[in-house]
């Protein structure tokens, strides 16, 4: 008898083990742990990963419209010059992924990458690869543009800096700097932009730290110090992370992936592929109005 009892306990045992295993990310992801970051009032904002493009082509026209739409706070889009030096949107290199044509996309005229339709899930659509200027306009004061620049040579970024200053869109737009050698030639360019350091190292955090004129910084999505936090506290810098591949990915198996992220440090700007399920999570917890 004693021999029963001892097996059904240590089977007890073994069943809250695998319980606990298994619904692990569900316990990470209690309200409580939440709230104890996050207080009444705090406010996350969305930020959609080339646009809505779980629905329209990456980084176009009609991906803005979807955001705007919407009411995504912020829009992300990549930005590069063609041959010509126009600014159009498009995140690789090559032109082989998201369009119809091939190639390079620096090694084309503007006027050459007309002959080319945008694909969505592989198929041509009717639309063609959008300039900056176009979008800029279509966002105008709606919402706000993350510029993620894929060039970093301080001519073409000294170029850009006077091209939204004559479209005067300084107030609409984020501009990412990964260089942040490079921050304070930017600012003086035009001390309007709002130029938001990309940084994964402590030592550019603290760098980033001593300029008083950035109130937002990219950073991973990983914990780091309590003494960094406070740092980033004290100077009232907005937090930006990203919940692309990682929680995103959990997001999409389980629907746990937001609240995950949200539970690993106080954040205030969330990117993702899906900022619309985001959105509607964040009104769930109150942190969206």
């Amino acid at each position: 008898m004693k021999r029963n009892v001892t097996t059904y306990s240590s089977l007890g045992l073994l069943a809250v083990v695998i319980i606990l295993f298994f619904f692990k990310p569900v316990l990470l992801n209690e309200p409580s742990k939440i709230d104890k970051i996050y207080f009444p009032g705090d406010v996350v904002k969305v930020v959609a990963h080339r646009g809505s493009h779980a629905v329209h082509p990456e980084n176009s026209l009609s991906a803005i419209k979807e955001s705007i739409k919407n009411n995504i706070d912020i829009i992300e889009v990549d930005l590069r010059l063609t041959k010509d030096s126009v600014f159009v949107l498009m995140h690789d290199e090559k032109i082989d992924r998201t369009t119809t044509g091939k190639g390079l996309l620096k090694d084309y005229d503007f006027e050459n990458l007309n002959d080319f339709k945008l694909l969505f899930n592989n198929v041509a659509t009717s639309e063609q690869i959008p300039t900056l200027s176009q979008a800029l306009e279509l966002v105008g004061n709606k919402t706000i543009i993350n510029l993620d620049l894929k060039f970093n040579d301080l001519r073409s970024i000294k170029k850009l800096v006077r091209k939204i200053s004559e479209t005067g869109s300084e107030k609409n737009i984020i501009l990412s700097i990964r260089d942040i050698d490079l921050i304070p030639k930017i600012y003086a360019y035009n001390p309007e932009i709002n130029i938001m350091p990309v940084v994964t190292k402590k030592r550019d955090i603290r760098k980033v730290l001593e300029y008083d004129f950035i109130n937002i910084i990219q950073v991973y999505h990983r914990p780091y110090s309590k003494s960094i936090r406070k740092q980033i506290a004290e100077k009232n810098l907005k937090v930006w992370v990203n919940a692309l591949k990682k929680y995103d990915r959990i997001q999409e198996r389980t629907q746990s992936g937001f609240r995950d992220l949200l539970a690993v440090k106080k954040v205030h700007y969330i990117q993702t592929d899906y900022p619309e399920d985001l959105l509607k999570e964040l009104q769930k917890l109150g942190l969206h109005p």
